[in-house]
């Protein structure tokens, strides 16, 4: 049911108004010779009002074809009268209410272009506009708006409701600046606190969602912006910190400051500048670091500690100390406390850089920290993607990526094996190292045949093995397990039902299309796996493993059943050139004990800042430069790269179980 209601004119009000528009009108013509003359309209004759009124009275008895009849007879018979501007309004709203939009269109147009004067003209040019913003007809839209905003006769809120009807066709076209320019104008007209507050928000809306760095830009730049220039120019500082332009970042903050005094807004400001101040200052001598030195892990930050003060010669041989600080925080494993750290290492200590990343939980928020406050970080732990958050973070550990690719590259171009196996725990470390293996392997041209994870927690690794070897599902084994199922009770015809029933194992033999099988998991977990694999026949099969291997136990737990495995690591301590290097001479020297990859990579990483520093890299741009450069660094066990992804690429030992024991693998000629 389509509704009755319809916008009806007063007559005594509307004869009051008229008097009143034809004043201002002829005194508008009179200061515009531009504008085209209108005439004043006659009274119409007591028939048509008669007309009028029965109009009116067929749309309160919603006789819609009949009102449209009389109304059409007042326009067509008197179009200069009293009431023609009437009649063509009322014609307009039945359209509309109909929906009948062009039909509707055409009557506000006849009252806003007729010859005579109206005091609804400014009403039906705001009509007419909204109706062709529906149709998405912008450029009538603010034709029309344009219209009402300039005209005589429309009242202030009229003109207000212009604006806004343009300012929608603008956001429409995505002139999101005109918009804005639109909106201040509309704010600084407004006599109603409500309209002023309504256009403010609309315009800062339009500024903190709409727009491009470069526009906010624009519109801190031009005093046409008014009251959104403060805080556009404090987003424009925002960028200008992020993007590391520091003095022109902290110049934008004194604009606030001076523009909008003793506002939050000039707080925050001023905040800012504290910090960049505190940014800028750099003391080339003070190293920062954060470690976890107290909760469970605090053994792995203290070995990381005293590989630091090695390498940067805090603590040194026969005290040669460099001159270098080290400034301390203790992250404890939190990561807000390490974030919150590192903030301090670099406003109050003003470090030139910062090593930590010890611990995959701390990592992430380390090294975002440290992006955010441009201090070059090393991180030091194998959280995968650290040195994608920015070109201020590097890192030197030996990751999963790394290992797995050479264990790969060992397996196939050394070793000759074509087809592998993965057996992982479905962990975080099992799946990322089983990924990059597998991707590896596929880079090289060999094939991984068979995939299987298990629960970390597990303990029985059996049925695991006889899934990886397709002896656990006997259904997709069914022709073949009947066939050998009655050769086996051929050949043991007396064989005691009390025995029980024949286990699938006994009957189908173990699938092994492949000649190696990596897990990576602990030295524990492996040295479960191996005799689990003899067990189920899986025989001659050459293990692969990570550097948690790389200890005592997991010959001592594996066994025979480990014999030739392959073990991937940063350094082998049992070997001789690992005893003569002058960095484990040093640390024996300094700390009394023998060191770790732990200590290593820390002394390494000391070491490289250092040495860079004492070269003329004096500030944190230049280090970071440095660092992104550094080729053939002298490490501790060897030669250090920095590659394209801000990884320090260092040696790798290949070791393997021969005779029951741990040492270096004799690498053939690659294959």
């Amino acid at each position: 049911m389509k509704s009755k209601t319809i916008i009806k004119t007063n007559a005594l009000s509307k004869r009051i108004a008229f008097i009143l528009v034809v004043v201002f009108a002829a005194l508008g013509m009179a200061s515009c010779q531009s504008a085209p003359a209108r005439r004043t309209p006659v009274k119409a004759p007591p028939v048509l009002e008669q007309e009028f009124k029965q109009a009116r009275t067929a749309i309160d008895k919603n006789d819609t074809k009949r009102a449209l009849q009389r109304l059409k007879k007042v326009t067509s018979t008197a179009p200069e009268s009293d009431l023609a501007d009437d009649a063509h309004m009322l014609t307009a709203q039945i359209y509309e209410r109909d929906q009948q939009w062009n039909e509707a269109l055409k009557s506000y147009m006849s009252v806003a272009d007729s010859g005579v004067m109206s005091p609804f003209e400014a009403e039906a040019l705001l009509r007419a506009a909204r109706i062709q913003l529906r149709f998405s007809q912008f450029k009538e839209v603010v034709a029309l708006s344009d219209r009402v905003r300039k005209s005589s006769v429309a009242t202030p809120d009229q003109k207000l409701d212009a604006g806004e009807v343009r300012g929608e066709a603008l956001m429409a076209e995505n002139k999101i600046l005109e918009a804005i320019e639109l909106y201040v104008s509309l704010a600084s007209e407004a006599s109603e606190d409500r309209r002023k507050e309504k256009y403010r928000i609309a315009a800062q809306d339009l500024l903190d969602t709409r727009l491009t760095e470069d526009e906010v830009g624009s519109v801190a730049d031009r005093s046409s912006y008014g009251f959104l220039r403060p805080t556009a120019k404090y987003r424009l500082g925002l960028t200008l910190a992020d993007q590391r332009q520091l003095a022109k970042a902290r110049s934008a903050f004194q604009d606030v400051v001076a523009m909008v005094p003793g506002t939050e807004l000039a707080e925050r400001a001023t905040t800012l500048i504290g910090q960049i101040d505190a940014r800028s200052r750099v003391n080339s001598k003070t190293i920062g670091a954060v470690l976890p030195l107290s909760g469970r892990l605090q053994t792995q930050g203290y070995r990381a500690l005293r590989g630091l003060q090695l390498g940067l010669g805090v603590y040194a041989p026969k005290g040669k100390t460099s001159g270098f600080r080290l400034a301390v925080i203790d992250s404890g494993g939190n990561a807000d406390v390490a974030r919150r750290g590192l903030e301090r290492l670099v406003v109050e200590d003003n470090s030139i850089a910062v090593v930590g990343g010890l611990l995959s939980r701390t990592a992430s928020a380390e090294a975002s920290k440290a992006q955010e406050f441009g201090v070059p970080a090393i991180m030091m732990g194998q959280k995968a993607g650290l040195t994608e958050i920015g070109e201020f973070i590097f890192r030197n550990a030996l990751t999963s990526q790394m290992q797995a690719e050479r264990l790969a590259a060992v397996a196939v171009e050394n070793l000759g094996v074509k087809k592998f196996a993965i057996l992982f725990p479905n962990d975080p470390y099992g799946t990322e190292f089983a990924n990059f293996f597998w991707d590896a392997v596929k880079l090289r041209g060999a094939q991984v045949t068979a995939v299987q994870s298990y629960d970390p927690k597990e303990t029985d690794f059996r049925s695991h093995v006889q899934r990886l070897t397709g002896n656990f599902y006997v259904d997709d084994r069914g022709e073949e397990y009947r066939l050998r199922y009655r050769q086996y009770l051929e050949k043991n015809p007396k064989r005691n039902v009390r025995q029980g029933r024949v286990s699938p194992e006994e009957i189908l033999p173990p699938i092994v299309d492949f000649e190696a099988l990596f897990i990576p998991d602990s030295a524990r977990a492996a040295g479960q796996i191996a005799p689990m694999l003899a067990y189920n026949d899986v025989d001659g099969l050459r293990l692969l493993g990570t550097n948690l291997w790389n200890n005592p136990s997991f010959v001592s737990r594996g066994q025979k059943f480990v014999e030739n495995a392959v073990i991937v690591d940063g350094l082998y301590t049992g070997d001789s050139s690992f005893q003569g290097a002058q960095f484990v001479k040093d640390f024996k020297e300094v700390f009394g004990e023998e060191p770790g990859m732990i200590e290593a990579q820390a002394y390494d990483s000391g070491l490289l800042l250092r040495q860079l520093i004492g070269s003329g890299a004096t500030s944190r741009i230049e280090l970071r430069e440095e660092l992104a450069e550094v080729r053939g660094f002298a490490g501790a066990f060897g030669t250090l790269d920095m590659n394209s992804s801000r990884e320090i690429q260092r040696p790798i030992s290949v070791l393997t179980v021969k005779d029951a024991k741990l040492g270096p693998l004799e690498l053939p000629k690659a294959k």
